[in-house]
């Protein structure tokens, strides 16, 4: 006659009875009903079993023994169990927290469907990239230090307010970046309530704007004929060369440095870059970069390839050389644009002519060189009344 099989015998759940638990064992809670653990060969689990007010079963998953201790599994099963008998359904309520979007999930849907569009849009990735997904620490290595509002990116919406958004506001040191930040948070937030419905409220409405001040920086003649000089020592390390053919660019025709990076030989007609995609692209018209002689002679001192014409996506790490010894540290590569844009003033070119040449979509975005035009004329009214008053004084 077989033997009938024993069944496990029934142990309350204590610690004591937890470490001597083996794989198949479940321990049932004699403080808090409901709440038992299952011993897996892994792990041990913490669960509560309830049933709603309409009768539906619940076995929500509380946490791993190790991670959580029994007292606190307690005290969650407990807060559950009283929920439970409020006429909620505290399982679905943590499971809908546990699926609910964080802050990355939400920039990238923005980013699919709205971000990407923009024309500040490669600015918006790199600044979520810097300030929203830094990486955590490696083992064993020392890293930088990782921003304080890096973990913001993993929090969820609902947990996002407006004291954080203000934190973050001033905690960013320098004060236009700040804006641009929470100028995209703001974007973000906005599209999470509509059209997404995931929130009710944006927690960066009444945040107060730092004051900028436009800046005003262009190369002087002193610092070109330096930076020229630093250009061509760099040249002469074979390894620089396509650094030094993408400043000479930005210098030459006034383009951006997101164009000269996309470039590619194929885009090149006669003495012309023409480009299909570019930030101004909102017609559907090509972009024309114009390529004086100097920028054609630096064209052929680079090698011709199926990519792009220079190789690389940005020249910052030679410029931040050339810019130091060239005594002109604060002297940015966008400032080379605007340098662009002011020679070509001082040589008698109209604002929609330099509107032009520069890609603007907008007249309006041109009209930040006014100022060139009315500094060039006060001069010019200047030395007009000198000379009057001299022909005057000789009388």
């Amino acid at each position: 006659m077989d033997a009938t099989p024993m069944r496990p015998e029934k142990r309350d759940l204590n610690e004591k009875n937890i470490k001597s638990a083996q794989p198949g064992e479940i321990l049932r809670d004699a403080t808090v009903t409901g709440l038992h653990l299952k011993v897996y060969m892994k792990q041990k689990m913490f669960y509560l079993y309830y049933r709603t007010r309409a009768g539906v079963e619940r076995r929500p998953k509380l946490g791993s023994h190790g991670v959580i201790t029994l007292a606190q599994a307690r005290k969650l099963a407990g807060d559950m169990l009283l929920e439970v008998r409020s006429g909620k359904d505290p399982s679905k309520t943590f499971r809908d927290s546990r699926d609910e979007k964080t802050l990355n999930d939400l920039f990238d849907a923005w980013w699919l469907e709205r971000g990407s569009h923009k024309k500040s849009g490669d600015e918006d990735e790199k600044n979520w990239g810097r300030y929203f997904r830094a990486p955590l620490p490696k083992p064993g290595k020392d890293p930088l230090p990782r921003p304080p509002w890096a973990s913001l990116g993993d929090a969820k919406l609902s947990s996002i307010g407006y004291k954080q958004m203000v934190d973050l506001h001033t905690g960013i040191k320098a004060p236009v970046q700040a804006n641009r930040v929470i100028a995209l948070l703001s974007a973000l937030f906005n599209y999470a309530i509509r059209p997404l419905e995931l929130l009710e409220k944006n927690p960066c409405e009444g945040i107060r704007k730092n004051k900028e001040t436009k800046r005003r920086r262009y190369m002087a003649g002193a610092e070109a004929a330096e930076i020229a000089r630093v250009l061509r020592e760099k040249a002469k390390l074979k390894d620089n060369l396509p650094g030094v053919a993408f400043i000479y660019l930005l210098i030459l025709t006034g383009a951006r440095r997101g164009e000269i990076a996309k470039a590619k030989w194929s885009d090149l007609v006669d003495r012309k870059l023409v480009l299909a995609e570019h930030k101004g692209d909102k017609s559907g018209n090509d972009r024309v970069v114009h390529l004086p002689q100097a920028a054609m002679d630096v064209l052929d001192r680079l090698p011709r390839t199926t990519g792009t014409i220079t190789g690389i996506l940005t020249p910052t790490t030679l410029w931040e050389t050339v810019r130091s010894e060239a005594k002109c540290p604060d002297l940015r590569l966008h400032d080379l644009r605007h340098s662009f844009a002011s020679a070509a003033l001082s040589d008698g070119k109209t604002l929609a002519q330099i509107g032009e040449l520069l890609g603007h979509a907008d007249s309006r975005t041109t009209l930040r060189y006014a100022h060139l035009m009315d500094d060039a004329a006060s001069e010019a009214a200047a030395s007009i009344g000198a000379r009057i008053m001299a022909s005057m004084a000789s009388h």
